[in-house]
């Protein structure tokens, strides 16, 4: 007996597409109302102005098309990984085998036979994420009635329905009708009673005539209309980083001032800063070797202390002292490595930094960084245009 359920493959897509129509057709109602409002608080405007067009393809994208572009992405994705769930369900039910013979729960005869497997979890109290076992139902040849076997051999226990008024477990006489089995639920306790219905006639689903134009539309299956979706949904993300960036720079405008007043040095101009500092303190024939050029540039420096009668450590302290001083307001520092000294030669190293992110760093580490400034004014109060979202935050336009 075969009790693998396999699905076509149209399925999987009919059903991922079902589910992107529904969202969609749900979003897009919500842009409807967006447009609505957008033309109450902007009566002069004209529909086809650019001005409209920028604003309401801006919303739309927001409200519907970013997420039909990623439901477009991830189709694929998602209907693999439901053929695997599948798959992975079909074979456990498949490979399941009783671990005991079992006895009839009403005769407690053997012999029964399987005629249903199906995935179930176990127990009143499961979760959602508990994990699914197979339960087997059995049909008696001696008494003609069903029993029901988890795959261990445990008996399977019906999941009892408690009185909403006591909580005690209900009595139920369930009575077979033509069309329908009808079930009478009785506390014992408390006495109250309730009756419940199940149709056995499947009705059929009332046919969705816009449904093959609505997933053509929003399932991105005309290539120009994905195009544009994934057009679109680019320049919006690139005006979105946009506007991260710009606001963080008022943000942090302090930095970005301090980041623009940093010297920029090329190397040839390394030695007219240092030389004459240098000099001036008693350090000679100051000299830059080669470059050592990699993803950072590093220059390594070489003098000679004209001071005898200064020690090492001075002399290193001090070369140190004035070489950071008189780097301070460039895009160059001395590294970790420090300053050598030997018999009055001394020597170290200095790294260029040349991007905007590097320099940006280095200008936060300073002591000299000026405060941060609050900004006056944020961009949704100088918004004239706030309208609500779905989830009832402010969209500005």
């Amino acid at each position: 007996m075969d009790y693998a359920h396999p699905k076509k493959f149209k399925e999987y897509e009919d059903r991922y597409d079902r589910i992107t129509v529904d969202f969609a057709r749900r979003d897009f109602k919500y842009f409807l109302q967006f447009r609505d409002e957008w033309f109450k608080i902007m009566p002069d405007e004209k529909p086809d102005s650019f001005r409209s067009t920028f604003h309401l393809n801006w919303i739309y994208m927001m409200v519907v098309g970013n997420a039909l572009v990623d439901r477009y992405y991830k189709r694929d994705e998602t209907i693999a990984k439901w053929i695997a769930e599948d798959e992975a369900k079909d074979l456990q039910i498949s490979s399941s085998r009783l671990s005991v013979e079992p006895n009839c729960q009403h005769c407690g005869k053997q012999g029964l036979r399987i005629i249903d497997k199906t995935l179930m979890n176990r127990g009143e109290d499961y979760k959602y994420d508990d994990p699914e076992e197979v339960l087997f139902m059995l049909k008696c040849p001696h008494c003609d009635k069903n029993s029901a076997f988890w795959e261990d051999g445990a008996e399977w226990e019906r999941r009892h329905t408690y009185c909403p008024k006591c909580k005690a477990i209900m009595e139920e006489r369930t009575t077979r009708l033509k069309t329908a089995i009808k079930t009478k639920y009785s506390c014992p306790k408390c006495q109250h009673s309730y009756q419940d219905k199940l149709d056995l006639i499947r009705k059929k689903e009332k046919p969705d005539p816009d449904f093959e134009d609505d997933r053509r539309a929003f399932c991105l299956l005309d290539e120009k209309v994905r195009q544009e979706h994934i057009d679109a949904k680019h320049r919006l993300e690139g005006m979105v980083q946009l506007d991260k960036e710009l606001k963080e720079k008022e943000d942090n405008k302090h930095i970005y001032d301090a980041v623009a007043q940093i010297k920029k040095l090329k190397i040839p101009e390394l030695s007219e800063i240092l030389s004459p500092v240098l000099e001036k303190a008693g350090y000679i024939e100051f000299s830059l070797d080669k470059p050592e050029m990699g993803r950072d540039v590093f220059i390594g420096f070489s003098c000679l202390d004209g001071k005898n009668d200064r020690d090492d450590y001075d002399s290193r302290k001090t070369l140190k002292k004035l070489v950071n001083k008189a780097l301070n307001d460039t895009n160059w520092r001395l590294t970790s490595d420090g300053i050598t000294y030997r018999l009055g030669y001394l020597s170290g190293r200095v790294r260029a930094y040349e991007n905007e992110e590097d320099i940006k760093k280095l200008v936060m580490k300073s002591k000299n960084l000026k405060s941060k400034q609050t900004s006056s004014q944020t961009n949704k109060e100088k918004s004239s245009y706030p309208i609500k979202g779905k989830d009832g935050r402010d969209i500005i336009l």
